[in-house]
């Protein structure tokens, strides 16, 4: 008897591990964890994330891999929101969500929130997490999600759906200055 259940029980693990999704991948920088399904989803992210003029601010970060470049670079975009915003929050600590179309984040964003959006990226402040289309994610549309975060840890209560979205637009009309 008990050799059957161990078998039957070994059987349904088995297919749970064989059958179940990917369980992702994770890198952590200084400021946020960026959960992401495969490496080829991460470079893409990292192709599309371009700092241009901001470069400048990675010239006193290493990056010998891939990864380390990944990690300087939000790094950077996160201190130059801040700087921006002139908000400092105690602790930064989010969570970037790569998906891989606009579609599956308008998915997750009608499952948390109800409503059908166009959106190609978003903030939630429940999870604090940023989830971003890998297909159309550029610097402005990070750095405006980032505002969000920021703008939510600094206040720590809910600010007013129009403060935020000035504010993030802000960032991204003063990215560059």
């Amino acid at each position: 008897m008990r050799i059957r259940i161990s078998t039957v029980l070994l059987a349904c693990l088995f297919m749970l591990v064989l059958f179940s999704p990917a369980l992702g991948y994770e890198l952590k920088t200084r400021y946020t964890t960026i959960a992401y399904d495969s490496e080829h989803d991460l470079r893409k992210f990292n192709k599309e994330v371009v700092l241009g003029g901001l470069s400048y601010l990675l010239r006193d970060r290493r990056s010998i891999t891939a990864d380390d470049e990944i990690k300087n670079k939000i790094d950077v975009i996160v201190e130059r929101v801040e700087a921006i915003l002139e908000m400092y929050p105690k602790e930064v600590k989010l969570t970037i969500s790569l998906l891989p179309s606009e579609d599956e984040v308008q998915r997750i964003y009608k499952r948390k929130y109800g409503k059908s959006v166009d959106f190609v990226s978003f903030y939630s402040p429940r999870d604090r997490t940023i989830f971003v289309s890998i297909k159309d994610v550029d610097l402005a549309v990070l750095a405006h999600e980032i505002a969000h975060s920021i703008i939510d840890l600094y206040y720590g209560v809910a600010t007013p759906s129009k403060i935020h979205e000035v504010l993030a637009q802000y960032v991204e009309s003063h990215l560059k200055d």
